[in-house]
């Protein structure tokens, strides 16, 4: 039987003009790109953790659209990561926060963005994003 990890997650938005921009952030190994993720803790639920994710690995804060807007899975820790994704309009941009040092922020054009992962199911997801918006 695997294991499987329950992660949540943010595809962080804001709207330029009438470009949709998502922010994506370097991983802790600064290879590849993502989105603020991580695990479920006992006794908080998914939009807290994705919240509290924002804010750790992004610096940022703001207003989780529901419903989510998907799930997507990968291997990792002998396992197997089963993220919650939720849309978030970002309303704040911090200057210094807690992973501010380990990870690099990089807001980009919705449809170049999902290109950039290393995960296409999330790639689709971010890709759903003006229809899940409307």
């Amino acid at each position: 039987m695997t294991d499987v990890f329950a992660q949540a997650g943010v595809i962080p938005y804001r709207i330029t003009g009438d470009v949709l921009e998502v922010l994506l952030i370097s991983t802790s190994s600064g290879k590849h790109l993502t989105i603020p993720k991580g695990l479920i803790d006992p006794g908080f639920s998914a939009t807290e953790t994705a919240l509290n994710e924002a804010y750790e690995e992004a610096g940022i804060k703001g207003r989780l659209s529901k419903p989510m807007i998907g799930t997507y899975g990968f291997k990792k820790w002998g396992g197997r990561c089963e993220v919650d994704v939720y849309a978030m309009k970002v309303t704040r941009v911090l200057d210094q926060w807690p992973e501010d040092f380990t990870r690099q922020r990089i807001w980009m054009d919705f449809r170049h963005a999902a290109g950039q992962l290393r995960h296409p199911d999330l790639g689709a997801l971010i890709l759903r994003l003006p229809d899940h918006l409307s």
